[in-house]
């Protein structure tokens, strides 16, 4: 950014724990944007702040929720040309304007992905020749990322990391908890939604009884989501039926791709969705979520 004059200047004072300030000084005055969060920002969670100023507006914008714009003033220099250092964290040189962010109080923290003008400032190398400042924020997943156990995947956190297990049939908080079944050939799991007894299932199949009070069962709607993996086509994955014609089924098809197929009240003939033309019996694990509400169906 370029201009005319050194007393130009362009800054991001202190402000309160919910508040984002960005000012400058083209030459006719100081102007200043500010962004309200509706919760602390020193909530050891990551924020993303974008700052703009071009010759119409000035835009400040705090995790790509909150907003604050502002014409650009009728006089002023175009371009700012700035002759001091640019500053990334608050030296003890400078103050405070804000007493509620505590004085003389500096940053505390982590910064990256820095951008100035579309050009990345590396930090990381600016740190390792800055007293009090250490280079690298590869955060906890870089020392405790391997206790994710089975395929979970280690998500980073300011304050700590968590595990994602959701690609797996593991649960809990290192993905060490069996929620998953692993079926031979011939084998089913069943539950029973209503408040009747099973009878007829093959000496193959696992039975499980679930059953619903009236007022859980909902005829209008459903959802389902879970992951498999299987090498094997074709496949059942899942099949609901009713004391009507009305089902439900998951199927992988003879050259592995996944179909969804429907009968509801009032239809002649049952429809079918091609979900995905790929073959996703390749033992790799895969995710499918569903949703309908009366004749409205999404999937992915």
């Amino acid at each position: 950014m370029k201009s005319q004059r050194n007393r130009e200047r362009k800054k991001r004072p202190c402000t309160a724990p919910k508040v984002i300030s960005f000012s400058f000084d083209v030459g006719n005055g100081l102007v200043e944007l500010t962004v309200h969060s509706d919760t602390p920002l020193n909530d050891d969670q990551w924020h993303r702040v974008m700052a703009e100023r071009n010759v119409k507006q000035a835009v400040l914008q705090l995790d790509e929720t909150y907003r604050a714009s502002q014409l650009a003033p009728a006089q002023g220099h175009t371009r700012l040309e700035l002759f001091s250092q640019l500053y990334v964290g608050k030296p003890a040189s400078l103050t405070c304007q804000d007493s509620a962010a505590g004085g003389q109080r500096g940053f505390l923290g982590c910064i990256r992905a820095l951008r100035m003008n579309g050009i990345t400032l590396d930090l990381e190398e600016r740190a390792k020749v800055t007293p009090g400042v250490k280079p690298g924020c590869q955060g906890h997943c870089t020392s405790f990322g391997m206790y994710c156990r089975n395929g979970g995947k280690c998500v980073e956190k300011y304050n700590g990391y968590l595990c994602d297990c959701s690609d797996s049939a593991y649960d809990g908080p290192f993905c060490t908890r069996d929620v998953g079944g692993f079926f031979e050939a011939g084998t089913l799991v069943k539950y029973n939604f209503l408040p009747e007894a099973v009878a007829g299932a093959s000496r193959d199949s696992k039975i499980l009884t679930h059953q619903l009070t009236p007022h859980e069962v909902n005829l209008t709607k459903e959802e389902v989501a879970f992951s498999f993996s299987t090498s094997n086509a074709p496949a059942i994955l899942m099949y609901v039926s009713s004391k009507t014609q009305d089902y439900l089924a998951v199927v992988l098809r003879q050259n592995g791709s996944l179909q969804v197929r429907y009968n509801l009240g009032g239809l002649r003939e049952p429809f079918s969705i091609d979900v995905d033309q790929r073959n996703l019996a390749n033992g790799q694990p895969h995710s499918i979520n569903m949703s309908r509400v009366d004749r409205s169906i999404t999937i992915q």
